[in-house]
């Protein structure tokens, strides 16, 4: 049921209901031999006009505005003879088939598929001359049902669409929601990485200022209580970071490591094990890299998974892993795609792979392209020098 219509939909709906009503009533009183006549003229325009009128609600009341058209013909059958035209009788009751059809619910149109037939079989009490050929019952059943199928199919149609829309505004927010959790669980995974960076670079700090404390004199009071501070506040720091971490940890099953972070350093190692998966990989890696711990481990892990993502993506292929340190830190890592339609899918989703390289990037105020080059990808990260600018 439809009790909000636009103004258009009223106006339109009201002057369907008053042409129809001004047709039903020309036939009356213009001679013409398209129906069947009888009955007095007032009783036929009291009834063209209870066939016609209720038109104007029938979006919002479909199934009663039919009861009304058919029922007014019924009760009249049944007790005296009364005119039958196409315009002024068929076509407002399909204009009611069609909208219980269009306008209701399944439940509630059946109960107008009864009512052509009792219109249109209890007619000829008082007609005898209507009915002596089964055309005369068939046309205008048929007439009926169709624009009621008619009615029926377009409300199906509607209705499935807007069930579609609804499912397709569910699966963006299920995917919106996927992306937020993934992300999150890319960050914990950042952070988890970045405390034994962090940890290290504080330990390291807060033992070089003891040993320089234990260096000083006696006499240099003042310095040795600053260094004193510093020590303090360094090994506070580091209690703050196991516990930040803590928060951050995802699981009791994915503890503190105690191996080192790694760097650039290792990414002979990771080519040569890549290599026995199956990748041909030439890694062009400069002798003297000088750049942090943290943004060796991004680079290393950028690295690490633009690998493993062309092994599974692109097979048995050659990849190109080149690292340059001026005018600052950039990885390039390409590779020549599949060969002979080892292609297993694309690259260009929104899983952990990407979404981890983009936040390692972010976190130093770098940028990251990742892209199809010719038949292969290329993932392409460059680190500005210094602290993160955004």
């Amino acid at each position: 049921m439809h009790s909000r219509l636009s103004r258009r939909q009223w106006a339109f709906d009201l002057f369907l209901a008053v042409v129809a009503a001004a047709v039903a009533i020309a036939q009356l009183v213009i001679p013409n031999n398209d129906g069947y006549f009888g009955g007095p003229i007032w009783l036929n325009v009291v009834v063209s006009l209870l066939r016609t009128i209720p038109l104007a609600v029938r979006r919002v009341w479909p199934v009663p505005v039919a009861v009304v058209v058919f029922g007014a013909d019924i009760l009249t059958s049944l007790c005296v003879p009364h005119t039958s035209t196409f315009w002024g009788m068929v076509l407002p009751m399909a204009i009611a088939m069609y909208s219980a059809a269009r306008w209701s619910d399944m439940r509630r149109t059946l109960l107008v598929l009864p009512l052509p037939v009792a219109a249109f079989t209890l007619y000829p009490i008082h007609m005898q001359t209507f009915g002596r050929s089964w055309q005369d019952i068939a046309f205008p059943l048929v007439v009926l049902w169709a624009t009621f199928i008619a009615g029926y199919v377009i409300n199906r149609l509607l209705h499935q669409r807007q069930d579609l829309k609804e499912a397709l505004r569910q699966l963006a927010e299920q995917r919106d929601a996927h992306s937020r959790h993934v992300l999150l669980e890319e960050r914990t995974r950042i952070a988890r990485e970045m405390h034994d960076v962090l940890a290290h670079g504080v330990t390291v700090m807060v033992v070089q200022t003891g040993a320089a404390r234990m260096e000083l004199d006696e006499s240099a009071t003042a310095a040795r209580e600053s260094l004193l501070a510093v020590e303090a506040t360094g090994r506070q720091v580091i209690g703050e970071l196991r516990r930040t971490l803590n928060l951050l940890r995802l699981s009791d099953d994915l503890p503190l490591s105690g191996q080192p972070s790694p760097g650039l350093a290792d990414l002979p190692e990771l080519v040569a094990s890549m290599r026995k998966a199956g990748l041909t990989v030439e890694l062009h890696l400069p002798e003297h890299v000088d750049a942090d711990p943290g943004r060796e481990l991004a680079v290393y892990r950028i690295v690490q998974e633009a690998l493993t993502n062309a092994l599974r993506h692109a097979g048995r292929t050659r990849v190109h892993v080149r690292i340059t340190a001026a005018p600052h830190l950039e990885v390039e890592v390409s590779d020549e795609g599949p060969r002979h339609g080892d292609g297993r899918g694309s690259r260009l989703g929104g899983g952990h792979g990407l979404i981890g390289m983009k936040e390692r990037v972010a976190m130093y105020g770098g940028r990251l392209l990742a892209e199809p080059r010719g038949s292969g990808f290329v993932v392409h990260a460059a680190f500005p020098s210094g602290e993160r600018t955004h």
